[in-house]
Formats: C-alpha cells, structure tokens, sequence
C-alpha cells in the first residue's frame, strides 16, 4: 500500500482502491464500491458474511448466524465545497494541455461555476439541484507525475452530478466529468453544431444521476451511453438497458479507446501530425444497445 495523505492509502493495480489510515473504510472507485472489513473481505475474498466474519474473528466454527439487513437511517449533512484557490492556472493547464480539451469549453463551465481549483490544485466539479445550491462535486488532482487524488467532497449526493443542458429528447450518459467534456470537445473538433442532446456525468457508474434526471425530465424518451470500453463500463451498460430498456430507446456510443478522453487525445495528436480536420464520418453515429 503507498500512503497518498493523512487519511488514506492506495492500493496500486486496483483502479482507485483507497483504505482509511483507520482501517475502517474501503472505497472502490472504479468500481463505486466501499464499505468496512466485512465487505472487503466479502469482495476481495469472495466469502459469505458468516464467513468473512469468521476470518476476521479467527474463528473457524459456524455458530454465527446471518446478521439482519441494517437500513441506515443516518441523515447527511450539508455538502461541503473545498476551498476556492486564489488561481486558476492548474486547472486551465492540467484540462487544457495535459487532457486537450477545448478551452472556451472548459471556461463556460468555470463561468457558471461548475468548475474551479481548489487549494490542493486540485479540479472540482460541481453538481447542483433543483434549487441552484451546490449539492455534488467531484475532485480530480491536476498532477500529471507521481500519485493522483480523485474522489467526491464530503456529503456529496451523486444524483446531483456534473450536468450540461441540451434542448433534444436524448440524454447522453458519461463515467465522469472529463469524459464529458471530451465529448463536446470532440464535437467542436468535427464542427457538429447540430448535437443538442442534454450530458450528464454519473461520477462512476452508479445510475444516480441518471435515475433522478429522468425523473425530473419527463420528455426524455432515449438514453445513449457512453461509458467507458472496459468490463466496468460494458457491466454498468447491461444494468442501465436492463433497468430502463422497457421504457425508454437505449442507444450506445462506445469510444474507440478505453475513453472519450483517450480519443480525443489521440484525435488531436493526428490531427496536430498531419495538420487535417476531416474526421471519420462515423465516429459520432448512435448504435443500438443490446
């Protein structure tokens, strides 16, 4: 394990696997999964809850009985917004130079203060409800050598993700703010000035967001996922059509690459090499998810 802060050590390999110094918390980012030693026992070992807690206990007997679902009835409290930088300038330059992306894009977001740095440099992305008060946000270190920080702020309610406005009957789907943004950024590339659909970003792949804006969006009639080309983002694919696929048309735009974040990049690399706009005349056509 390397030790990233006072609070908490990584486990590298795992995608975003942190344990509290304490030991009594596990989260599992990429995965949107956590808990205490039980359930990463249960997870990592692939025990029954009797017998993580036999192994935990040292113990081999099974007298334990299976313990009864708690429903956790802890009220959250008030989200907590890190602390503003007096500067913008990791930000600009981490998204814009390291991730490529669009820099009036990246400002838009900023001017509706939906992004900032905050005093660790790191991005914060910031999701709102229904009465315009900050109820998500999203951290990502601007660092680009040695360990990087990503994670939620406290009390942060992911139904209330990073979220951009559309005017069409379509909702696209992302893993995360980055990747969101990559995609507009992309569209800006091609010059596809027709694309209206509304973009919401997940903050994992918890359907959160998506659950909640639908609800509160009753014209929405399809939903077009653009999760990440790996077994998470294929699994969390299969769960959203299945839990949705009666009511609404699900569409699937899959990028390239791992992400649409690693597409872009690429995109502008080529594009930088052979000084050419012409993009591939498929890349942003919707298939059927199944």
């Amino acid at each position: 394990m390397k030790k990233i802060s006072n609070n908490s050590y990584k486990i590298p390999g795992y995608g975003g696997l942190f344990i509290s110094t304490d030991g009594l918390k596990w989260n599992w980012f990429s995965q949107n999964k956590g808990g205490g030693a039980i359930q990463f026992v249960m997870e990592f070992e692939g025990k029954t809850w009797v017998d993580a807690v036999n192994e935990l206990l040292g113990i081999t007997h099974d007298e334990l009985l299976e313990a009864p679902k708690v429903i956790d009835t802890k009220v959250k409290g008030k989200l907590v917004l890190p602390e503003k930088n007096d500067t913008y300038k990791h930000l600009f330059a981490y998204l814009i130079k390291s991730r490529r992306l669009d820099k009036d894009i990246v400002s838009e977001f900023v001017n509706k203060k939906m992004l900032y740095e905050d005093r660790n440099r790191n991005c914060v992305f910031v999701g709102y409800n229904d009465q315009q008060e900050p109820a998500y946000a999203s951290l990502r270190s601007t660092r680009t050598v040695g360990e990087s920080f990503k994670g939620d702020a406290k009390n942060s309610d992911k139904s209330w993700s990073f979220y951009y406005q559309g005017l069409s009957d379509t909702v696209c789907v992302f893993e995360s703010p980055i990747d969101m943004m990559s995609y507009l950024t992309l569209l800006k590339l091609y010059d596809n000035n027709e694309f209206e659909h509304h973009l919401i970003s997940l903050g994992g792949v918890t359907d959160k967001s998506l659950e909640r804006f639908l609800e509160s969006n009753s014209s929405i009639n399809s939903i077009m996922l653009c999760l990440d080309n790996d077994q998470a983002g294929h699994l969390a694919c299969q769960k959203i059509h299945k839990k949705y696929g009666e009511t609404y048309k699900i569409l699937r735009h899959k990028p390239n690459e791992k992400d649409f974040n690693e597409d872009l990049c690429i995109v502008k690399e080529e594009m930088k090499l052979n000084r050419v706009r012409e993009p591939p005349t498929n890349y942003f056509e919707e298939e059927d998810c199944i």
